[in-house]
């Protein structure tokens, strides 16, 4: 099955309120842990699985106390868009060159 760019993309939108931002944040919490595994064998990372959940969870909770929603929702996109990056790219091309996860 062929992979195309657009198949993790996400549309850009506006969270309606807080409660509408928290469920996008925790989905996409819950979407990066669970990619843990993939992301370990994909980029031949050299550390258990609980390593790299444990610094997505640091990356997260660097952004715990951002308190305007417009801002949450740029961070929500640049997220989406990694997301994107880290997923299809590598699959795409068996020779590209990516960046493995800072630890």
């Amino acid at each position: 099955m062929a992979i195309t760019p657009t198949q993790f993309a996400r549309v850009t939108r506006q969270s309606a309120n807080w409660g509408d931002a928290k469920g996008r944040v925790l989905a996409a919490y819950r979407e990066w842990i669970r990619a843990a595994p993939e992301i370990q064998t994909m980029y031949s990372v050299p550390f258990p699985v609980s390593t790299i959940r444990t610094r997505i969870r640091q990356e997260f909770e660097r952004h715990r106390y951002v308190n305007k929603l417009p801002v949450v929702d740029v961070l929500i996109m640049q997220n989406n868009a990694e997301y994107q990056v880290r997923s299809v790219q590598h699959r795409m091309s068996s020779g590209a060159y990516l960046r493995a996860i800072e630890l």
